[in-house]
């Protein structure tokens, strides 16, 4: 009996010790991508001016929810197949099933703690029509979106 539970001990462990290994090491990827992404936009001829006050905030995240975030960064941008420029921002419009309103909802809060500066909406036409999610702001916002969402 206590030989089982040395083993069951040393897998908790194990699997422990590799939960948090990930755990880190999606943190350190985050902040390499984030620090890769600002070096890149603070360098681009499109960055906006530095006193515009648009600024990721990814402090506001913990390890975890920073890695969610960024998973559906990715899922949302692959998404998109339409991007139309609006007075104040862009609306972008997603492939049909390629994202639930749930997720995108999920991301529009956590995006709202890092940049607060956005107006979000979520749009969902009737007939069956497509999802769409404006973010708009004020003066200079979208400078800092071009720069942000690889818009062109």
């Amino acid at each position: 009996m206590n030989d089982r539970f040395a083993q069951f001990v040393r897998a908790e462990a194990v699997v422990l010790f590799a939960v948090l290994f990930l755990i880190v090491a999606v943190g350190e990827s985050a902040r390499l991508l984030h620090t890769t992404v600002s070096a890149q936009v603070r360098g681009s001829e499109q960055s906006p001016p530095e006193n515009t006050g648009f600024y990721c905030n990814w402090k506001a995240f913990s390890v975890v929810e920073r890695a969610r975030h960024l998973q559906l960064t990715h899922k949302i941008d692959h998404a998109r197949v339409e991007t139309v420029e609006l007075a104040n921002g862009f609306a972008f419009r997603f492939e049909e099933g390629s994202v639930s309103i749930a997720e995108l909802a999920e991301w529009v809060s956590a995006e709202r703690k890092c940049c607060p500066f956005f107006d979000f909406e979520i749009e969902l036409q009737g007939n069956y029509g497509p999802l769409w999610l404006k973010l708009r702001g004020k003066e200079g916002v979208k400078a800092f979106m071009r720069s942000e969402f690889g818009i062109r």
